[in-house]
């Protein structure tokens, strides 16, 4: 007869065995999860004729722009007052614009004011 003391460790490797079991038929699950949905976006892209973008699309970036403090101005000349609607005027993101009037807008003119909330560019 085993003792107490066996009996509680044969359960406990019982347990560690049954939550193996679990992980793997979930990862059988997941697994046929994901080849219904691509079967079922490759039956949509037949049907309609068109390509489903991946879900992985939305990750990508955008294609590096160059550009120079001398768009910066004429941007904010053309009425964009802030980084995000100099960097939509010019195609590129804001972290490009930001650094460009980092490094050289002070010797372009360009200033802001106010706070977040009312943040303007603006060119002397």
């Amino acid at each position: 007869m085993p003792t107490a003391q066996e009996q509680i460790e044969e359960i406990q490797r019982q347990i560690v065995n049954l939550r193996h079991q679990a992980v793997l038929e979930l990862k059988v699950k997941l697994a046929d999860a994901r080849a219904t949905v691509a079967a079922l976006e490759r039956e949509l892209a037949q049907t309609t004729g068109s390509t489903t973008a991946p879900a992985q699309a939305s990750k990508t970036r955008k294609a590096r722009v160059s550009i120079t403090v001398g768009q910066i101005v004429e941007a904010i000349k053309a009425g964009a007052y802030n980084y995000r609607s100099v960097a939509a005027k010019l195609g590129c993101s804001t972290a490009t614009v930001t650094s460009k009037i980092k490094a050289d807008g002070k010797s372009a003119g360009i200033t802001s004011t106010g706070e977040k909330a009312s943040f303007r560019l603006s060119v002397r």
